[in-house]
């Protein structure tokens, strides 16, 4: 009888195993449907644009040699009227081999913005004296000292030059997969040609203030700018900054000294796309 019996223990037992196991089955087709990239993943973001609006900023001039005095009156360094920018660049951006850097490319339009702060007590009535750049020949412009006539005073003075920017940039992005998140920077070039400048000039008209007078000239300015730029940021949000490896004005042309001037800037940025 026991001899019988066992047999038939170790048949109830591996009847027992087989049924436990059998759940098991579909579970390995369910993973076999994950062999489908389509139904699990996204692919990373390759090329991706960008379209900045750099919404403030501040321009200065650096001189190269501390020895000669800069050919300007000193510069406003905080100044109003030339915080609020509209200055934009349109790029396009390869991602370097699936990772977090990318090489952009792209166009935009920039200003130089200078606010000239004036001389105290420099006129006979002991108001003060601003500058006012003034092209002499075809090839000299000159930094002179606006007079205050009979029922007009000069309130202040700034010289705008504006550019058509070619920018060339490497990026990183904290963020693999969404280059708009997280945090990012950039190193750059960029080469800007000039477009025709003007002198600001405001003044109060007897007892009217609030009159301006805008005067458009080349200046003998140099018609190419290049130079280096910097980016940081969080999400679409940055500051920027920038210097210019050329100087302000063609070489011997401006005013005195006016070789070693340098432009350099600082901003703020918004990324739109």
């Amino acid at each position: 009888m026991k001899k019988k019996l066992l047999p038939l223990l170790l048949f109830f037992i591996f009847a027992h195993v087989t049924h436990a196991v059998a759940p098991d089955e579909p579970a390995h087709v369910a993973v076999d449907s994950l062999e489908n990239p389509s139904d699990a993943y996204l692919p990373l973001v390759q090329n991706y644009p960008s379209f900045m609006l750099e919404l403030l900023r501040m321009d200065y001039l650096y001189n190269l040699d501390s020895n000669q005095s800069i050919p300007f009156h000193s510069m406003k360094k905080f100044n109003w009227s030339g915080l609020l920018r509209g200055n934009g660049a349109m790029l396009y951006a390869i991602r370097l081999n699936q990772s977090r850097f990318a090489f952009c490319a792209g166009l935009g339009w920039s200003t130089l913005h200078y606010a000239f702060a004036g001389t105290e007590g420099q006129d006979r009535d002991g108001k003060p004296v601003y500058p006012r750049l003034i092209r002499r020949s075809e090839s000299r412009t000159l930094c002179e000292e606006m007079e205050h006539k009979q029922g007009k005073t000069i309130l202040g003075t700034a010289l705008k030059i504006p550019f058509i920017d070619f920018l060339f940039r490497l990026r990183f992005n904290s963020v693999l997969d969404d280059p708009k998140a997280g945090f990012h920077t950039w190193l750059g070039v960029r080469l800007g040609f000039r477009r025709r400048a003007s002198m600001l000039i405001d003044y109060k008209e007897y007892s009217d203030s609030g009159a301006s007078l805008v005067e458009h000239a080349y200046f003998n300015l140099k018609k190419y700018a290049f130079g280096f730029q910097v980016g940081i940021g969080y999400s679409r949000f940055g500051v920027t900054g920038g210097f210019h490896l050329t100087p302000l004005f063609e070489k011997n042309q401006g005013p005195d000294h006016a070789n070693s001037l340098r432009p350099f800037s600082f901003g703020m940025y918004v990324d739109l796309i």
